[in-house]
């Protein structure tokens, strides 16, 4: 470890410590939005790459204009273009065969009444989620639905997620997924995530000060996610560590520091789910040796051997 860190691991050695007396989750994983970016890559070498490195993608966007909803997955989905949706298909059926949750992510500005976030519900099942409907726009079904909204009304969103909860039947489970802002109470998703429908929350840790990492403090970061912690306490969800891949945004965390000073905190708590990449590049990411030993992973014998990479300095 560079000496420039040892006065941030020291830092937090007395949460640690803390932290110790907490159970570590055993629900954990790795996971990343794809279809924002044009170069981001094909979804198939992304998840054949990535096989055992893995568990859940976000693809991005089925956009909310007002009451309808329109897929807009950069130039991988264009509606207006025959087929080309569909040609999504194969990529999505091969995900899932390596046994990676696909989601489908919703953004754009809803404005639902209660009628419209049900009819909404009932379209998003038939499309993109109900096996016997047929293949849909895209040419398959996902696994489950993810809240990525940061714009228009706050309005029934929670009706919305409840009549999609509702639609998991012991054959068929629909997962949901929330990716709010790191403020509690999150402005647009806060009465969704407390239905306590949704099985994954990966909060956004990065472009605002008051949680993300910065190079001399860890503490704004460590701060959040327990507020976040106690947040979801009562539900049963798992937290994720929503991070940046851009290296110019606020509250980028380099893979290093990321692995030997946040994660070694961050999964003792019994809400870590594990990681999820919602912006940019996949950076540390694609190289599963250097994250995941710290996901799925003994939490106390990884304390013994960052200890004594330490105390070795």
């Amino acid at each position: 470890m560079a000496a420039s860190l040892r006065p941030l691991f020291l830092a937090i050695i007395p949460l640690l410590m803390i932290s110790s007396l907490i159970s570590s989750s055993e629900c954990q994983g790795l996971g990343f939005y794809w279809g924002e970016n044009p170069h981001a890559g094909n979804l198939t070498e992304i998840c054949l790459n990535g096989t055992g490195t893995y568990e859940y993608v976000a693809i991005a966007f089925l956009n909310f204009e007002g009451s309808k909803t329109v897929l807009s997955i950069d130039d991988h989905c264009n509606p207006s273009i025959p087929d080309k949706c569909a040609s999504l298909g194969p990529m999505i059926d091969f995900c899932k065969g390596q046994g990676i949750k696909v989601f489908l992510s919703l953004g754009g500005r809803p404005d639902l009444s209660p009628d419209d976030a049900q009819k909404v519900a009932d379209d998003i099942w038939n499309n993109f989620l109900n096996n016997s409907a047929g293949h849909g726009p895209l040419n398959a079904t996902v696994d489950g639905i993810d809240f990525h909204i940061q714009s228009g009304s706050n309005q029934n969103l929670d009706v919305l997620a409840q009549a999609l909860s509702a639609y998991s039947t012991p054959d068929k489970k629909v997962y949901l997924s929330a990716a709010p802002l790191c403020q509690i109470p999150d402005d647009y998703l806060d009465a969704a995530i407390r239905t306590g429908v949704f099985d994954y929350v990966w909060v956004q840790f990065f472009d605002d000060p008051s949680c993300e990492y910065r190079p001399e403090s860890p503490s704004p970061l460590i701060t959040s996610w327990i507020a976040w912690s106690c947040y979801l306490d009562k539900y049963n969800t798992t937290l994720f560590l929503g991070l940046t891949g851009d290296s110019d945004a606020d509250g980028y965390i380099p893979c290093v520091p990321l692995v030997i000073e946040i994660l070694l905190f961050v999964e003792r708590f019994p809400k870590y789910g594990g990681i999820m990449m919602l912006q940019g590049k996949y950076y540390c990411l694609l190289s599963s040796e250097k994250i995941r030993s710290y996901v799925n992973s003994d939490v106390m014998a990884y304390g013994r051997k960052s200890m004594n990479k330490f105390q070795a300095i």
